[in-house]
C-alpha cells in the first residue's frame, strides 16, 4: 500500500499544482518561480533520503509534487522567446529532453540504488536539482510576460475558458491519452511477458527495461525531427497519422508471438507518440489569444497530466477484469476514436 501511495502521490500533486505555478510565473516572471521550485525540490528530495518511516517519505513526496509544476513554465518560456516558425522545433526538443529524462532517470536511479544503497538516488537527485538551480540563476535571463492575468480571475475560470475552445479541448485529451498510453502499459508489461511469453523471471526486468528504453529513445528521435516533418505535412495531418499509427501498433504489440516483436512494435509506437505532444502543444498555443499563451499550458496541463495518474490505475483494473490483452485492445480503441475526432475537427478544416 505504501509503495503505491508514495509513487502515485507525486504525479497527482504535480497535476493539481501545475496551474498555480504557471500563473505565478506569469505574475512574477518564470526565472524567479523556477528558482523557488528547484530550491524546494533540492531540499525536499535531499530530506527524503533521510526519511525513517513511510509516512515521512509520503509527506516529502507530496511536497515534491506540489512544487513539480515546472514543465508548463518551460512551455510558456518557449512560446515567449521562440519565433513563431520555430515553435514546433523548440517544442520537439523540449519534449525529447523530458522523454530522455524519464528513460535514463529510472536506469541511473536503479544503478545508484544497487551500488550505493536505496538512499543514494535521493541525494543524487537533490544534487542535480541544485545544479539546475545554479544554471537557472546564472544563465536564464529575467524574462517577463508582457500580458498579465487578471488577479481577480480564478484558476478554475481560466481552465474553463481554455477548455471551452474545441481545438484546445481535443488536443488536451490527446495529451491525456498519450500519457495514459505510456504509463498504462508499463505496470502490466512484466506480468504480460511473464505469463504469455513464458520468460524466465530472472530476465523479465532486464527485458522490460530494454523495451522501455527503446520506446523512449525512438520517441525522443521523433520529437527532435518534427521541424523537418512539418515542412512536408501539416501539423493536424501529422497528429492524425501518429494517433492512428499508435492505435494500430498497440494491436500489433498484442499479437506478436515473441518478446522481440513486442519490443520492436513498442519502439515504433514510441516513435509516433513522440510527434503527438509537441505538435499538440504548438497547436494549443496557436489556438488561444496571444495574451494568454504564457499561461495556457499550466491551466490545461493538469488535465493532460492526469493520464500519468490514471493510466496505471485503469490499466490494472482492466487487466484484472478482462485480462492483460484487454489493456492493449482498449488503449488501441481509444486512440482510433481520438484519430477520427482529430480528422474531423482538425484535418478537414485545415485542408479544405
Amino acid at each position: 500500500m505504501w509503495a503505491g501511495l508514495v509513487s502515485g502521490v507525486t504525479p497527482c500533486m504535480v497535476a493539481l499544482s501545475a496551474p498555480f505555478w504557471s500563473r505565478k510565473a506569469n505574475e512574477l516572471g518564470p526565472r524567479r518561480v523556477m528558482m523557488f521550485i528547484l530550491a524546494t525540490l533540492m531540499l525536499a528530495v535531499g530530506a527524503a533520503g533521510f526519511a525513517q518511516t513511510p509516512s515521512q517519505l509520503l509527506v516529502l513526496r507530496t511536497l515534491q509534487g506540489l512544487v513539480g509544476g515546472f514543465v508548463p513554465i518551460g512551455l510558456g518560456i518557449i512560446v515567449l522567446i521562440t519565433p513563431e516558425e520555430r515553435v514546433p522545433w523548440a517544442m520537439g526538443l523540449y519534449q525529447a529532453s523530458m522523454v530522455m529524462g524519464l528513460v535514463f532517470g529510472p536506469l541511473m536511479g536503479g544503478l545508484a540504488a544497487d551500488l550505493l544503497g536505496y538512499r543514494a538516488p535521493f541525494f543524487m537527485f537533490s544534487i542535480l536539482s541544485g545544479l539546475c538551480l545554479l544554471g537557472v540563476y546564472l544563465l536564464m535571463p529575467n524574462l517577463q510576460h508582457t500580458h498579465k492575468v487578471d488577479s481577480n480571475e480564478s484558476q478554475w475560470s481560466l481552465i474553463k475558458s481554455f477548455l471551452a475552445i474545441p481545438r484546445v479541448r481535443l488536443l488536451v485529451v490527446m495529451q491525456f491519452l498519450c500519457n495514459f498510453g505510456i504509463t498504462g502499459i508499463g505496470p502490466i508489461l512484466p506480468l504480460y511477458i511473464k505469463h504469455y511469453m513464458h520468460m524466465n523471471d530472472e530476465f523479465v526486468a532486464t527485458i522490460v527495461g530494454i523495451i522501455i528504453f527503446g520506446a523512449g529513445l525512438f520517441s525522443a528521435l521523433a520529437s527532435i525531427s518534427i521541424s523537418k516533418i512539418t515542412e512536408r505535412l501539416t501539423m493536424p495531418r501529422i497528429v492524425f497519422t501518429a494517433t492512428w499509427a499508435v492505435g494500430s501498433l498497440f494491436i500489433l504489440q498484442y499479437i506478436m508471438p515473441s518478446i522481440w516483436g513486442l519490443g520492436i512494435f513498442r519502439a515504433i509506437a514510441g516513435f509516433f507518440m513522440g510527434f503527438i505532444t509537441p505538435i499538440a502543444n504548438t497547436l494549443i498555443s496557436k489556438a488561444v489569444p496571444i495574451e494568454r499563451r504564457g499561461i495556457v499550458f499550466g491551466a490545461v496541463s493538469s488535465v493532460a497530466m492526469m493520464g500519468n495518474v490514471l493510466g496505471p490505475v485503469l490499466s490494472g483494473m482492466i487487466a484484472r477484469a478482462f485480462g492483460y490483452g484487454a489493456v492493449f485492445w482498449s488503449t488501441a480503441a481509444i486512440f482510433f476514436v481520438a484519430a477520427l475526432f482529430i480528422y474531423r475537427s482538425l484535418v478537414i478544416p485545415s485542408e479544405s
